[in-house]
């Protein structure tokens, strides 16, 4: 075999070979030794080896087949880890949500309406709601961006008219004292939630409490089936949740592809899943969002921190879309 026949044989098993290689090692420093020095020293004799069994070892097939077969062997113990309800949690996602159905009316227990001075000193209260079906009226998205280019955090509100409102919002269920890492959030270091909140404790806790994202509210195009289908979806996942945890994963399972694995959602095939800074873009190209005036209007339009930020706590909700309304209408 002449050298670039080697080369195009070789090379997709070298690229495939050095990933698993890296992916393994994040494993290892992670989930097995739990980071520091040993773990760094396990992560580097791990690298170090593959790379000089790749070296020493002819033909190259046979390191690969040997690499698969470790690998496999890795995976199975990796994949026996399980996630946990019992851990110390931050007190912003301490108590999981759990939903009744009985005929039309959905009873949440747990909805989190915290009151706030600042985003760690605040009192706790959770509280209980019930919502009838046949009330839901209309979902609206909010995004929240802290100036990132590619990720952005969306959540659900659903209008049940005289029911009120309540924000569906899928997060790393954080134990005290952690924070979020892109890298750590490939392996087995964070559980999820499907969080249940009052509208304004969702919205102030990040554009007033919190270091300060960008909110924009979004009324989304659907029908009462979708709306209600959606609803169901998070009220069936809120429950299993309760029941079994999981694990978060920063791409497969995070705030906005655990949404689309929802059983009523279709599978979106569109990079901005992923890049979810870019979402709002891809809803408004689908017709998901008001295609009444150009996407870059309707985007300063949706700009919420303002608002809602001087909102009143009695109506927040009401108020908050009425000078939206408003701000639309004067342009």
């Amino acid at each position: 075999m002449d050298r670039m026949a080697e080369w195009i044989v070789f090379a997709p098993m070298l690229a495939a070979a050095t990933a698993v290689t890296l992916w393994v090692a994040g494993a290892i420093y992670y989930d097995v030794c739990d980071g520091g020095w040993w773990g760094s020293l396990a992560t580097a004799a791990w690298v170090v080896g593959i790379a000089a069994m790749f070296a020493l070892w002819q033909p190259l097939w046979q390191p690969f087949v040997a690499l698969s077969g470790i690998t496999a062997v890795f995976l199975f113990f990796w994949l026996r880890q399980k996630p946990s309800q019992h851990r110390d949690w931050d007190p912003a996602v301490a108590v999981l949500p759990r939903a009744v159905r009985d005929g039309d009316a959905i009873t949440i227990e747990n909805v989190r309406n915290f009151d706030y001075r600042t985003l760690d000193d605040f009192t706790p209260r959770y509280e209980t709601r019930t919502y009838h079906l046949a009330n839901l009226t209309g979902v609206d998205v909010i995004l929240f961006n802290w100036g990132s280019a590619i990720m952005s955090h969306p959540v659900l509100t659903f209008d049940f008219g005289p029911d009120g409102r309540v924000c569906m919002s899928i997060e790393v269920r954080y134990q005290r004292g952690q924070q979020y890492s892109i890298l750590r959030s490939l392996y087995h270091f964070y559980e999820l939630i499907f969080l249940v909140a009052d509208e304004r404790d969702a919205i102030l806790r990040r554009t007033k409490y919190g270091p300060n994202q960008e909110a924009r509210l979004y009324r989304i195009v659907t029908t009462a089936e979708d709306q209600r289908a959606a609803f169901l979806d998070y009220v069936d996942a809120i429950n299993a949740l309760y029941r079994t945890p999981r694990w978060y994963h920063g791409l497969c399972t995070n705030c906005t592809t655990a949404f689309y694995r929802l059983p009523s959602r279709r599978c979106r095939c569109d990079w901005r899943v992923f890049a979810n800074a870019r979402l709002d873009r891809a809803l408004y190209a689908a017709g998901r969002l008001d295609r009444t005036m150009p996407f870059q209007e309707l985007r300063r339009s949706a700009y919420l921190n303002d608002i809602a930020n001087a909102a009143p706590d009695e109506g927040f909700g009401d108020y908050i879309r009425r000078e939206l309304e408003r701000r639309r209408h004067a342009r």
